[in-house]
């Protein structure tokens, strides 16, 4: 499983990276950057979905 950041959806609340660094970090433009290339263990799943449902843009996915 992956993570996936829709930019046209996305308008940079940051609530992704605040809340889950070890995932996200902005980029130049401010928008969120997946650090992560697979969620690979059961934490990294658990913040993905978190950072998805917390997401007031609906930007973020998770993707096989």
């Amino acid at each position: 499983m992956k993570v996936v950041i829709d930019k046209d959806k996305c308008y940079k609340s940051g609530e992704c990276y605040y809340n889950h660094p070890e995932l996200f970090k902005m980029d130049d433009e401010g928008f969120p950057q997946v650090l992560v290339d697979e969620l690979n263990d059961a934490t990294l799943v658990q913040h993905a979905e978190e950072a998805r449902e917390v997401c007031p843009a609906v930007a973020i996915s998770i993707v096989e």
